[in-house]
């Protein structure tokens, strides 16, 4: 018996629960905070709800009140990065084989990456923690601006701010308030093309890995707001740009020791020369990049991350058909999305590339985040063609939000931009705008 863990159950955390479901032999449970639309009924044998999935003593109690009930269970696993290390411990006072919390640390909390990638001769950024608002001014004077400051944990950029001037970190630190019990990092900023690499790794060794592109990088997108986001997964990763960076990939998630996992890894190819990390963590990637998978070598990503995290196994190698790249749609306002312009153009330019889409929501709030309130994915033999049609995507598709760009002073408005990715972040409310079946997709509309 198996016991999949998920907030909600919705979108492609629930495609994750029906991936495991298809393996040979699995009796599939479930642990979550709601109950989906469908109950569920054809994908888990039982599904426990808990008021608050991130408390691990709880995830603890609902476990072995389904082994009280079913009998003991074989593994507990979960798709979703804020409930990696609360199913750790959970596996631990269980005795159940899975990841351990030393392990789930080591990638998340980015100290600890940080001193990994190092100790393999990987670079990172210059960095320092921040225990108090002096040690963020310390550290100003030594590296001087901009640079970062993040939470320890966390993926995604969410609450990444960048850091320009002096009148800016004192704003960060009155949101942020580090302190010995909320630590803070804080790093230089790096200049250069950003990427990821994903993997699906077997006993520690890389079985597989993946290059995605960032245009532009994350940090950039999440500052400025009217900027729509694409990540690109080019067909052919054999030569440059991109072989320091996946040789340096594969050592630092062999340095990891992940055991059997799916990785994302997120860094620089430096504008000065070299690669620098930044992030990573140990489950499918966000940002549609498992459903790119799909798309560019014809798998079932889900079915392959199921095979590692449950089975151990990898069912590759598989041929890369395709170059891939998603759109992320959003524009200049702020409120409720009112009408979205250019789809009949975008359908009639490009149409015979689009393998996937789901368009805003009419009557929606605008994202707070850089993944935008839709989006298109395109694929083709070329990724110069999947380039273009990005590019007219972008040119082409307007939204219109029912308020037009703030007039406020530029720090107030980034005070409040800053205050709402930071609730998201601490309250761990945010999920994509556009994870969810029912939105319309482009050639339904």
């Amino acid at each position: 018996m198996i016991v999949f863990v998920s907030r909600h159950l919705v979108g492609e955390s629930l495609r994750s629960a029906r991936a495991i479901k298809k393996l040979d032999g699995v009796r599939l449970l479930g642990i979550c905070e709601s109950l989906p639309h469908d109950g569920g009924d054809d994908v888990f044998a039982d599904l426990v709800c808990v008021e608050d999935i991130h408390d691990a003593g709880r995830l603890i109690d609902a476990a072995r009140g389904l082994v009280e009930k079913h009998g003991p269970l074989e593994q507990i696993v979960t798709a979703q990065e804020t409930l990696l290390e609360s199913v750790a411990q959970a596996v631990e006072s269980l005795g159940l084989r899975g990841m351990s919390v030393s392990t789930v640390r080591r990638a998340l909390d980015k100290s600890c990456l940080k001193r990994v990638l190092e100790q393999a001769g990987i670079k990172t950024a210059r960095d320092r923690l921040i225990n108090n608002d002096d040690d963020a001014r310390r550290f100003a004077d030594e590296v001087d601006f901009p640079f970062v400051l993040k939470p320890l944990s966390g993926s995604g950029g969410l609450a990444t701010l960048c850091i320009r001037n002096v009148e800016q970190l004192e704003l960060a630190l009155e949101l942020m308030r580090p302190s010995p019990e909320s630590v803070v990092l804080a790093e230089d900023y790096l200049r250069g093309q950003e990427l990821c690499i994903d993997t699906f790794t077997i006993a520690n060794e890389p079985r597989f890995h993946s290059v995605c592109c960032y245009r532009p990088s994350i940090l950039e997108a999440l500052e400025n707001p009217q900027v729509q986001w694409t990540c690109v997964m080019p067909r052919d990763m054999s030569g440059d740009p991109f072989r320091e960076f996946i040789e340096k990939g594969l050592t630092a998630v062999r340095a990891l020791s992940v055991g059997n996992a799916m990785t994302h890894m997120e860094g620089f190819l430096l504008e000065k020369g070299g690669v620098s990390f930044t992030d990573a963590t140990l489950r499918p990637a966000g940002a549609r990049i498992g459903p790119m998978l799909a798309f560019a070598y014809d798998i079932d990503p889900y079915l392959a991350w199921a095979r590692v995290a449950v089975d151990g196994c990898f069912d590759g190698p598989w041929e890369r058909k395709y170059a891939v790249g998603t759109i992320f749609l959003r524009g200049t306002g702020d409120g409720l999305v009112e009408y979205v312009d250019g789809l009949e153009s975008v359908r009639q330019q490009v149409g015979g590339l689009l393998v996937d889409a789901r368009l805003p929501r009419v009557g929606a709030m605008k994202s707070a985040t850089y993944t935008g309130d839709g989006y298109i994915t395109v694929r083709h033999p070329e990724t110069l063609a999947v380039e273009d049609a990005l590019q007219m995507i972008a040119q082409t598709v307007r939204i219109t939000y029912s308020r037009l760009e703030s007039h406020a002073p530029p720090d107030a408005s980034l005070g409040e931009r800053w205050s709402q990715r930071l609730r998201y972040f601490d309250k761990q409310l945010y999920k994509p705008a556009w994870d969810d079946d029912s939105l319309q997709s482009l050639n339904d509309s």
